[in-house]
């Protein structure tokens, strides 16, 4: 098990509750979106609608607001955005990020 299930939860519902906010995607996923053609990373800064919970293979995923054009939603993984450091929850969500990363290299995940 990657995250600790209690701290995840509780960190998860203080997210929620601070929705919307705004993340800035990291340089290698805006990289991997571009080779898939996805329209949204032409932009650095996206507004989290939402949030859930995808298990030990995605963590904590942020529902990123995009265009109404075609209809289709951006979900991407707390642990590839950054968070303002002037938001209240940034340490948390940082310690949260360091830790589902040290775990994710230590079992060979990508």
């Amino acid at each position: 098990m990657l995250d600790h299930p209690k701290k995840t939860a509780q960190l998860l519902g203080a997210l929620e509750a601070a929705a919307p906010f705004e993340v800035e995607l990291t340089s290698s996923l805006i990289e991997h979106l571009r080779a898939e053609n996805v329209i949204e990373a032409d932009q650095k800064r996206h507004v989290v609608s939402d949030l859930s919970y995808a298990g030990d293979e995605g963590g904590i995923v942020c529902h990123l607001s995009c265009s109404e054009e075609d209809g289709r939603a951006l979900v991407i993984s707390l642990t590839h955005v950054r968070v303002s450091r002037s938001m209240p929850l940034a340490a948390a969500v940082l310690d949260y990020q360091k830790h589902r990363m040290k775990k994710i290299k230590k079992q060979g995940w990508r």
